[in-house]
């Protein structure tokens, strides 16, 4: 009723309707404590999904979505506590899902990944269920972009975040970091690979749905999606993005840092041998999200027909937070900006989303460690453009995906 409530004053603009969904809101957060002293209640779907409503109404309200006050310590504590046995059953699964995504973006907006896998339990399941293997590796870019968020900001003058610590000192060592990097490309690899293998997997558990497809071939504009598949293109596309910059970020930030903490020559020459191919994955992944949307918003059907139900609100709530880094990545377009921005202002306007507000104005997530990021990219991307006007020669490397081998260096860490 809170969300309910909260809708409508979005839509018709009366007072009484917000003062309505907080008393309500208030009533909901007295009841969760009373059933938490339930021996056996705090574990039940009934409870995890009041919690991701509250989770809701906070999307709804742009009033705090993301910040540090969100419920995810408690959702984290849930999850944990309902253990893997909570997917068996078809609605378990879906609030996990949903519970995971939610844990995932407040891990993102405040640069702390102490939540992003409640229990190891996408990890683990995630060796047999594609769809949770996903989850984990969107667990698993947080992870390694807060390793070298956290090392950057100690070397190379980037303003750490106020909701995480530095980090343990064996984050920062150079074989760590060299470490991280080649991780780095190897989550890379597994997001390719679980491209190749997601078609078999929904040929097998979803009957008559389109299947996902590589990287680049979704905005070939060769196939159309049911929603439920396309939202989970926009999402899995969505932490390949953020890898990605990270990566771009710490190739630029080694280039132009202190000179006691640059690159070695050899570190740069590796680096500039796979940028390229860096650069380009980051284009596709912004075509392969903004394609997916008219299909997620119920705007075109799985036919690829104009649908007669649009607007759908659920897919909105999932999808918008990725649709926001398209709308700030310095690698987009003038144009993929102004239709993200479009997406955004619809979701906000005609759905009701107020946390589709921009961050910079009246967006309330703390994340200007992202924004100040695609400033420094954009500079970066600026510069290399001009450096690529007077050296047309530079040696590109095949594809990232040759790592390792013999006639490259991929030593892309830092020496003492």
């Amino acid at each position: 009723m809170s969300v309910a409530h909260y809708a409508a004053f979005n839509r018709h603009g009366s007072a009484r309707f917000r003062l309505q969904s907080y008393r309500y809101y208030s009533r909901t957060i007295k009841m969760l404590q009373e059933a938490m002293q339930v021996e056996g209640s705090a574990t039940d779907d009934k409870i995890v999904t009041t919690i991701l409503l509250m989770c809701m109404l906070k999307d709804i309200s742009g009033e705090g979505s993301g910040d540090s006050q969100e419920h995810a310590p408690g959702l984290f504590y849930l999850l944990e506590q309902r253990g893997p046995g909570q997917i068996i059953s078809k609605i378990g699964a879906q609030l996990f899902l949903l519970a995971h995504l939610r844990l995932q973006t407040y891990s993102f907006l405040n640069e702390d990944d102490r939540y992003c896998d409640p229990g190891a339990i996408a990890s683990l399941l995630g060796m047999f269920d594609p769809l949770i293997r996903a989850m984990s590796m969107m667990s698993r870019v947080l992870s390694l972009r807060n390793i070298l968020t956290r090392h950057l900001s100690l070397n190379h003058g980037q303003r750490p975040s106020q909701s995480v610590s530095a980090g343990s000192p064996e984050d920062q060592t150079p074989n760590k970091i060299t470490s991280t990097i080649r991780k780095c490309f190897e989550a890379l690899e597994d997001f390719a690979c679980w491209d190749a293998e997601a078609g078999a997997y929904w040929e097998q558990s979803f009957v008559g749905r389109t299947v996902p497809t590589m990287l680049g071939q979704v905005a070939s504009g060769m196939t159309s999606y049911d929603a439920d598949t396309a939202c989970i293109i926009i999402l899995i596309r969505s932490p390949r993005l953020i890898l990605l910059l990270t990566m771009l970020l710490y190739y630029g930030k080694t280039q132009t840092g202190p000179v006691e903490f640059r690159s070695t020559q050899e570190d740069s020459a590796a680096w500039e041998a796979c940028v390229s191919f860096l650069e380009d994955d980051v284009r596709k992944t912004i075509d392969d999200i903004l394609y997916s949307v008219p299909y997620a918003l119920g705007d075109l059907s799985s036919n690829g027909l104009p649908a007669s139900m649009p607007h759908d609100g659920a897919s909105a709530l999932i999808i918008v937070q990725s649709i926001r880094l398209v709308a700030y990545c310095a690698y987009s377009t003038p144009d993929q900006l102004q239709k993200a921005q479009s997406i955004l202002n619809r979701i906000n306007t005609t759905i009701g989303i107020r946390s589709a507000l921009g961050w910079e104005e009246g967006g309330t997530a703390k994340i200007s460690n992202w924004i100040a990021e695609q400033e420094f990219l954009r500079s970066m991307i600026s510069a290399r453009s001009e450096d690529l006007l007077l050296v047309s020669d530079m040696r590109i490397a095949p594809t990232y995906c040759d790592l390792g081998q013999a006639e490259v260096d991929w030593d892309l860490g830092e020496t003492v």
